[in-house]
């Protein structure tokens, strides 16, 4: 900033000797004219250079409407933080942390405000364990330049990272709606080795509207990795989130949940090695399911997302699970659509790390599941269970089924359509089977076009199910 300054009064100084030397004179020496030029120019850029110095303190970490949090003063850098996101005020504007550091302050990014991380490993230590480390109110940003960007949660009290201000304050707890979050390109990683199931998690959004997780990547974290949706007693719930383009890596709970939200999408991402070894709790990749009958899931898409659990080392549970065991009248439609769910290589040597790739189940509704792609599961490639008014169609299944639970089964439901499934088994991997069933009191179903890859497959119906004409 001063150097501009400085530029600036000199170009002007030199308007004035151009003018001033304007004479008839051409023959006045050049010497003498540099000379000139050397002490306008200096008398010139004084002021500015003066003044910039006088407030060399505030320049340092001032930056037009960016705050250095690194240059302002506090005990550590949750305290830098805060007091640059407070020195900005009411105005919109960045705050810039560099080089990594400790954060043991809670910190809170007031409306209008980014919160930039550069590359660095950034320790939480703010032991709080029903709070986010970072709370974040409407119109806000955190953001980093990548993966190189780590934020470590808490080591040893608390999971939560990021979290919504009212989220975390409003009353009843989780109850309240915060809009227009975006978390992005950045990792997280774990360090706290205990773990919870279904409770906290690292990105906590609750009843965000128009919020945004892109390009982050959580690594080996303790908790649920990404919800959509809180308390519904005030009304609120999440509404137009996207889960897009990130990366999940040994998320020991739900990797992506939602369970009270409308128009969320769930997209790109990848999951790899799911769950935790060793902490005896199951998981699953992508989970839709209501807390209770007030909730909502509607408009909900899971759309071309990758679920590979070859070297997560255990049976930790479901690739997708979509349910409603708290029986919300609000539900669907729901889209699951082009999404690849790999439970285990193609050996005869196993089965695979991954219960059912898809399950459809407790009380759900208007659920279409079409042109995914299921391979070397222990249970169902497909499984629908208490389920009606369904579309199935177009999805591959690949040596699924294994264990007395077999490839593609229908349990208790009704009114659906189950339309051109391919059910098949490699050679390489023959611990499977080629079924459809039909089984329980299943009724009014349709299939239609469904193979083996060769020959039609029809399905076994078992127990009162009553299966519709073609």
């Amino acid at each position: 900033m001063q150097r501009r300054h400085v530029r600036f009064n000199v170009i002007a100084c030199e308007k004035k000797i151009m003018t001033f030397t304007k004479t008839p004179d051409t023959h006045r020496p050049v010497r003498l004219l540099h000379l000139l030029f050397a002490l306008l120019a200096l008398v010139c850029a004084t002021p500015s250079t003066l003044g910039a110095a006088s407030g060399s303190a505030v320049q340092s970490r001032v930056r037009g409407n960016v705050r250095i949090a690194n240059d302002f003063p506090g005990a550590d850098l949750g305290a830098k933080i805060n007091a640059a996101d407070n020195a900005l005020g009411a105005a919109v504007g960045e705050v810039w942390v560099k080089n990594g550091g400790t954060i043991t302050t809670q910190v809170v990014i007031n409306s209008g405000h980014r919160l930039r991380f550069f590359a660095g490993v950034y320790k939480i230590e703010t032991e709080l364990f029903s709070e986010g480390a970072i709370l974040l109110k409407s119109r806000t940003e955190v953001t980093g330049p990548g993966w190189d960007t780590i934020i470590v949660e808490p080591p040893k009290t608390g999971w939560i990272v990021f979290q919504s201000y009212e989220d975390a304050r409003s009353q009843p707890v989780h109850s309240g709606a915060d809009t227009d979050i975006r978390i992005t390109n950045l990792q997280i990683r774990g360090a706290n080795p205990a773990v919870e199931g279904g409770v906290r998690q690292t990105l906590a959004l609750g009843n965000c509207r128009r919020c945004h997780i892109e390009g982050v990547w959580l690594n080996k974290t303790g908790v649920i990795g990404v919800q959509a949706g809180g308390n519904a007693s005030k009304g609120n719930f999440a509404d137009t989130v996207t889960i897009r383009k990130n990366l999940f890596t040994s998320v020991a709970s739900q990797a992506a949940a939602v369970v009270n939200g409308r128009n969320v999408i769930i997209d790109e991402n990848t999951f790899r090695d799911s769950g935790r070894a060793g902490a005896n709790m199951g998981m699953t990749a992508i989970d839709l399911e209501p807390n209770d009958s007030s909730d909502i899931i509607q408009n909900i898409k899971i759309t071309n997302n990758v679920i590979d659990s070859r070297r997560s080392g255990f049976l930790h549970g479901n690739g997708i699970l979509v349910q409603n065991g708290a029986r919300t009248l609000r539900f669907g439609p729901v889209l699951v659509r082009g999404n690849t769910v790999i439970g285990g290589n193609l050996t005869n040597a196993e089965t695979g790390n991954i219960a059912s790739g898809i399950y459809i189940t407790g009380s759900t509704q208007d659920v279409e599941v079409v042109n995914n792609v299921v391979r070397r599961v222990g249970h169902s490639g497909i499984r629908l269970e208490n389920s009606t008014r369904n579309y199935v169609h177009g999805n591959t299944l690949v040596s699924t089924g294994s264990g007395g639970i077999l490839s593609f089964e229908i349990i208790n439901t009704t009114d659906s359509r189950i339309f051109d499934n391919v059910v098949t088994i490699d050679p390489g991997s023959l611990a499977a089977t080629k079924v459809i069933q039909e089984m329980g009191t299943s009724q009014g179903n349709t299939y239609r076009g469904n193979t083996d890859g060769n020959t039609a497959l029809s399905p076994i119906t078992l127990g009162k199910s009553k299966i519709l004409p073609r």
